[in-house]
């Protein structure tokens, strides 16, 4: 109990036990006469003060309780609201030697970063990667007399030739610096007419064979990179993974190559991707712009917790993962909790607080137990250093006997602030799931954990956030407001929260309008957006693109079931306007 915070709530009963009881007495002369004047008797003294003692310990008691009740229900509301955003980064794979068949690189393969004070840092690959035998030779832009513009990619396949390549989609990183890889990622969204592909040496010419315009398409939103609970709204996910790493967003897939006929042989083609135009915006092309076998991957790996000995003497315990001891480990999410009695054969599974009462979800993990047992979780402010501790609390039911019990405790855990060491090419070594013939290394700055916010904070944003439940998005002030829930206040990665405060700001007009339009045969409802934003708040123009796509796809979960959105984004600085297609949900009505 601290000592000061303890006064106030002392001398806060005190002061109201003296002012309101003249009060009510005055009010009330029949029933308390004797309260309306002040008394010097110490006995009585020493009464009011007994009483003030005791009503400030209560009210400190449902204070220090609240904060515990605000996260138990901030984790049925918006469940993934509580869980710290891990440190991230981008990972370019290279074949060892020559290959002959592609390499899989499976959803969560484990890679491990050189050691940070004697601890390597382990990453989790977020989705699954396959490596072909190919490499990209280079890229130019190309202006022949008499042709439109167009960006040709050359390629060649390594151990195998075209007849043997399996002409799956290509795709392709585009580096160089945000601000640059955002301008180009628009360019070839909002600019390419036709793509085409050609067999042998840019020299020689080959014959081109027309692919279409669909065989491009944007492949940042493809795949999810945080991980959700699953009874969590997906659509906020989108924002927090381009708040947390909006590199993540600047993919690109080319696909179509089974349509193509293959008449030579040869390892060596190329893609040209025909522009309408070259704006003057358009970027110069650098040696990293476009990179292959690159993926996102996450600070995130399974640890298991320490043991702990529940006797039923106490109502939580602090959960800690197993071997840590120089703070190099923090707990992302609590996966399982089994119990095991001495001399009971079998194991008792707790769910969570909130899915114990489901129907029939007590009976699939302890089909022999009538009553289901459960667990809590609640999170609060380290007391030694940055970050947050983790504690437990858990319920028996009622039935059952109070018997000591081990409890095992599966958890996903991050390396906390130790990631925030690595450089360029730091995570780099192997590990047992790691792919053996492939060589590995981060090419972007690895991104700080992001902490959820706590205490009073969380009570603030929560209040917010359901309010929003009530209001219509289609408002520059509730979408700013919506948005800026999702940027997480850190000491160590200031400049990014600024950055991300910044690009919101630059939102300075949105108007809805309702409409219907024809869509294959049925006649659809939605709402046309007109969003207006000023680039100046942009790393670039192709910034405020992507952070249009990220509004786009976020207000297309966000709208009304069987109602379509369709988003337009005017910049007000250069008068560019970018348009999407209407969008149901997540699925693109073209």
């Amino acid at each position: 109990m601290s000592k000061a915070t303890f006064l106030r709530y002392y001398q806060d009963q005190l002061q109201q036990l003296r002012t309101l009881s003249v009060d009510f007495a005055r009010a009330n002369p029949a029933l308390a006469p004797m309260l309306a004047e002040p008394s010097g008797d110490p006995d009585v003294e020493r009464l009011l003060e007994g009483v003030a003692f005791l009503n400030g310990l209560t009210r400190q008691k449902l204070d220090d309780e609240f904060p515990e009740l605000l996260q138990e229900l901030a984790n049925q509301l918006f469940p993934h609201y509580l869980r710290p955003v891990p440190a991230a980064t981008l990972v370019m794979f290279e074949p060892r030697a020559a290959l002959t068949e592609a390499v899989q690189v499976p959803a969560g393969s484990e890679l491990a970063s050189l050691p940070v004070d004697g601890t390597r840092c382990r990453f989790r690959i977020s989705h699954a990667l396959q490596v072909e035998p190919l490499a990209l030779r280079g890229f130019e832009l190309v202006h022949d007399a008499g042709r439109a513009p167009a960006l040709r990619l050359d390629f060649v396949l390594q151990g195998i030739d075209l007849a043997q390549w399996g002409r799956g989609p290509i795709r392709l990183f585009l580096g160089a610096g945000f601000a640059q890889a955002s301008n180009l990622l628009m360019l070839l969204m909002t600019r390419v007419a036709q793509v085409e592909v050609a067999a042998g040496s840019p020299t020689q010419g080959g014959e081109r064979f027309a692919l279409g315009r669909q065989a491009l398409r944007c492949a940042g939103f493809d795949h999810e990179m945080l991980a959700y609970p699953q009874h969590a709204f997906s659509g906020f996910r989108v924002i927090q993974e381009y708040f947390a790493l909006p590199e993540k967003l600047l993919f690109v897939e080319l696909d179509g190559f089974e349509r193509w006929a293959i008449a030579r042989g040869g390892q060596q083609f190329s893609v040209w991707l025909t522009l309408t135009d070259l704006p003057q915006w358009a970027p110069e092309l650098r040696e990293h712009s476009f990179q292959l076998n690159v993926v996102p991957v996450l600070n995130l790996f399974e640890h298991p917790g320490e043991p702990i000995q529940h006797e039923h003497r106490t109502s939580e315990y602090r959960v800690r993962p197993e071997n840590e001891k120089k703070g190099h480990y923090q707990i992302f999410s609590v996966d399982r909790v089994v119990g095991y009695s001495q001399g009971a054969s079998e194991e008792r599974v707790y769910l969570p607080f909130g899915m114990a009462g489901l129907p029939g979800q007590a009976n699939q993990v302890n089909p022999t137990s009538q009553a289901p047992a459960s667990y809590s979780l609640s999170r609060r402010a380290s007391a030694v250093g940055r970050g947050q501790d983790l504690f437990v609390s858990i319920a028996t039911p009622r039935q059952q006997p109070l018997t000591p019990e081990t409890l095992s405790i599966s958890l996903t855990c991050t390396n906390h602030e130790l990631p925030e060491s690595l450089k360029l090419g730091d995570i780099s070594q192997p590990t047992s799931s790691s792919p053996e013939r492939l060589s590995f290394r981060n090419i972007r700055p690895v991104t700080p954990q992001l902490n959820p916010p706590a205490d009073e904070h969380l009570l603030w944003r929560m209040i917010s956030h359901i309010s929003l439940n009530f209001l219509s998005l289609a408002d520059a002030a509730n979408l700013k407001m919506m948005l800026g829930l999702y940027i997480f206040s850190e000491r160590q990665d200031h400049g990014r929260e600024i950055a991300n405060r910044h690009r919101i700001a630059g939102i300075e007009s949105l108007v809805a309008e309702p409409e219907t339009r024809l869509i294959g045969r049925r006649m659809l409802s939605g709402q046309r957006l007109r969003m207006g934003c000023r680039s100046s708040h942009f790393a670039s123009l192709g910034g405020l693109y992507v952070f249009g796509c990220v509004i786009e796809r976020f207000l297309g979960d966000y709208a009304a079931i069987n109602a379509y959105t369709r988003l337009e984004v005017r910049d007000i600085d250069t008068g560019e306007v970018f348009d999407w297609p209407a969008r149901l949900g997540r699925q693109c009505l073209l």
